[in-house]
């Protein structure tokens, strides 16, 4: 016995498409702002908008493994709170992504003082004859293939 298998042509009818959900609406955000801004101090809501936005940018996939996130979103907090009122409604509509651009800035920052740090720290651990961390290791050996030492990087020798 044998069985035989036809084809049938199925027609597929495109689904449409959801619009994506915001974590955030930017019109509820925006709105928020200019209930603050009136008030001249910011609502609960905004607060926990705010908070939300860092919340989900830390989980971005470039920042999701540092250990210090939450250190992080505080510090992104603090500049929020410093700034919230830098943005300007006559200018833009969009309080989503000036706020979110604030975040960003605020991470950058964190994360460079905190390597500023960390060089601090191994160049420290140098001194005293103990081990530096391993990125300082490379970059000392780099450095050191260049022909210049660790500490000369940016000496301008025509000086």
């Amino acid at each position: 016995m044998t069985t035989q298998t036809t084809k049938t042509s199925t027609t597929r009818t495109k689904k449409p498409r959801k619009r994506p959900e915001y974590y955030i609406n930017p019109q509820e955000l925006y709105a928020e702002v200019l209930v603050s801004k009136e008030a001249g101090q910011m609502t609960d809501k905004l607060v926990r908008m705010l908070q939300l936005l860092t919340l989900k940018y830390s989980k971005k996939g470039n920042l999701a493994n540092y250990s210090y996130t939450e250190d992080m979103q505080a510090f992104a907090m603090m500049m929020l709170v410093k700034t919230w009122t830098a943005f300007n409604p006559e200018k833009s509509s969009n309080a989503f992504a000036f706020y979110t651009q604030c975040v960003k800035n605020s991470f950058r920052q964190f994360l460079n003082d905190e390597k500023r740090q960390r060089t601090i720290r191994d160049a420290y651990a140098v001194e005293y004859g103990l081990t530096p961390s391993y990125n300082y290791q490379l970059e000392y050996a780099e450095n050191n293939r260049a022909g210049r030492a660790h500490d000369e990087e940016d000496f301008d020798h025509t000086h």
